[in-house]
């Protein structure tokens, strides 16, 4: 059975959006049982018929969907077609219909809504999209192509890896204030990604009462969510989407 994540700050808003969880799928093993991500060491067919049953389970048309290539990079694409758009990490739409789709396992999702001019954004920030601050960028390109205000969006940030299971060396911690790292020993660290967003996000102006995060961590998390720190080639995906009505 179906059981995504979605998020109260969007409830009675006119979009549909919902960050997928592992349970309700076809996949076997180390993949059990959703995994949406077609490029894993899972077989094909499954997870095939994991995304017709997870677009299904929300009435979403498979030939509306878009897809971020996802390279870990800052950047962001407006898009009002559906379809894969290559070397980009965030994609923004204010095409009703049109649904936004990312996959993660341990990365950040970013789901946002500005109610007032009606657009969408979604962004894929790891630590890499987050030290090249991803999701203040996709907050500007809304500014400078819609005219939108910080003080009216409203930003979901789902699932990832928590603090207390990131370990990151000296090159990595050394993108990102010591406010967000904690030493783990000699020359590593223990990095907050998700923090990094918040503050981003406070920074650009977006209200703190407009953000809502799920803090659950996925490399803790093994039932519900999966996570490529905890098991490597052999995690599976989880998507998130948001579209407008």
């Amino acid at each position: 059975m179906i059981n995504a994540t979605q998020f109260s700050l969007f409830d009675n808003q006119p979009i549909i959006h919902a960050n997928s969880t592992r349970a309700g799928g076809m996949s076997e093993g180390t993949f059990s049982s959703l995994n949406l991500g077609l490029n894993t060491n899972d077989n094909l067919e499954k997870v095939k018929q994991n995304r017709t049953i997870f677009f299904n389970h929300f009435n979403l048309n498979q030939n509306n969907l878009v897809f971020p290539g996802q390279i870990h990079s800052d950047q962001v694409k407006i898009v009002d077609q559906p379809g894969i758009v290559s070397d980009c990490d965030a994609l923004i739409t204010s095409t009703p219909g049109l649904t936004l789709t990312i996959q993660t396992a341990d990365c950040f999702p970013l789901f946002i809504y500005d109610p007032i001019k009606h657009i969408c954004a979604i962004v894929h920030s790891g630590w890499r999209g987050s030290a090249k601050n991803i999701a203040s960028k996709t907050i500007l390109k809304m500014q400078e192509n819609f005219n939108s205000k910080s003080k009216n969006l409203l930003i979901a940030i789902g699932a990832g890896i928590q603090q207390k299971n990131y370990q990151v060396d000296t090159a990595t911690a050394s993108n990102f204030s010591k406010k967000f790292l904690i030493a783990d020993g000699e020359n590593h660290y223990k990095l907050s990604v998700q923090d990094v967003i918040l503050n981003q996000l406070l920074e650009m102006g977006v209200y703190e009462e407009n953000i809502e995060a799920d803090k659950t961590c996925t490399f803790e998390a093994i039932e519900k969510y999966y996570s490529f720190r905890r098991d490597g080639a052999k995690s599976g995906r989880m998507m998130g989407f948001i579209g407008l009505r």
